[in-house]
C-alpha cells in the first residue's frame, strides 16, 4: 500500500475528484477546446464527458484522478490523473495534467509533476511514463524539458499515433 497523496505542494491543493466537482471540472476541460476536439472530436464537452473520463479513470485498480486548487484562492485550475500500475504494462502511469488555460504558464504542472515524482520515488517506483497524443505534440518539449524521453510511438484506434515517454525516477542519494 502506498504512502497516502500529499494534499498540498507550496502552491497548490490536492483533493480527491469528486461528483460534485464535475461542473467546475468542466470549465477546465473547456477552457482547453483543442485538447477536447484532440480527445472527444469536439471543441467543448458536457458535464457528462467529464463524469465519463472520470469514471474510465477511475475503473483501473490503483487510479487517482486529483483535483488541483490554488491554495491562495481555492480556486480549481485543474485535474491530473495517474496509475500506480497499468495492467497494460505493469507501469506506472500519468494520464493527465490539464490546467485552466487562464492559468498556465504559471508552473503549475511542473509543481504537480515535482510532487507526482517525488510521491512514486518515495514508493519505491523506478519510472513515470505518459502518452502525448501526437495532435497535442506541442506539449511533447515541456515533457523533453523536464527530462522525459520518447521511447515508442503507438497507433491507436480511437486517439491515432501517440508518443510514449517515460521519466526514470532516481533514489535520493
Amino acid at each position: 500500500m502506498p504512502t497516502p497523496f500529499p494534499a498540498s505542494s507550496s502552491r497548490l491543493v490536492y483533493s480527491p475528484v469528486l461528483e460534485s466537482d464535475f461542473a467546475e471540472l468542466l470549465h477546465v476541460y473547456n477552457s482547453n477546446p483543442d485538447f477536447m476536439e484532440y480527445s472527444y472530436g469536439q471543441r467543448f464537452v458536457t458535464v457528462e464527458i467529464v463524469e465519463q473520463d472520470h469514471a474510465d479513470n477511475m475503473a483501473f485498480a490503483d487510479s487517482y484522478s486529483y483535483c488541483l486548487r490554488e491554495s491562495s484562492s481555492h480556486s480549481l485550475i485543474g485535474i491530473a490523473q495517474f496509475i500506480l500500475n497499468n495492467p497494460r504494462d505493469g507501469h506506472p502511469w500519468l494520464g493527465l495534467i490539464m490546467i485552466d488555460s487562464r492559468a498556465q504558464g504559471n508552473g503549475y504542472a511542473k509543481e504537480f509533476l515535482d510532487g507526482l515524482i517525488d510521491w512514486y520515488r518515495e514508493n519505491g517506483y523506478n519510472s513515470l511514463h505518459l502518452a502525448v497524443l501526437e495532435k497535442n505534440q506541442a506539449v511533447v518539449p515541456f515533457y523533453e524539458a523536464y527530462g522525459f524521453a520518447t521511447y515508442e510511438e503507438r497507433v491507436t484506434e480511437t486517439l491515432g499515433r501517440v508518443i510514449c515517454m517515460a521519466y526514470p525516477i532516481h533514489p535520493r542519494p
